[in-house]
């Protein structure tokens, strides 16, 4: 098994703040595309998924001074 390590970009169903989530030990599916587990999915609208515990240095709306 290829289990590999996901960072996942996503909005939260009741939020409008873009935020990050490090997915661990997922598996290939067999088109090679990576296996997102259904329960993470629930509530969310899934906006881009990242290979390894990518650092996020600015999401949409945050402000650094």
């Amino acid at each position: 098994m290829n289990a590999i390590d996901v960072s996942v970009l996503y909005y939260d169903e009741n939020s409008l703040v873009m935020e990050k989530a490090l997915l661990k030990d997922l598996e290939m599916g067999p088109s090679g595309r990576v296996v997102i587990p259904p329960q993470f999915r629930v509530g969310k609208s899934i906006i881009a998924v990242l290979g390894g515990n990518v650092e996020v240095l600015n999401l949409v709306g945050e402000r650094t001074a």
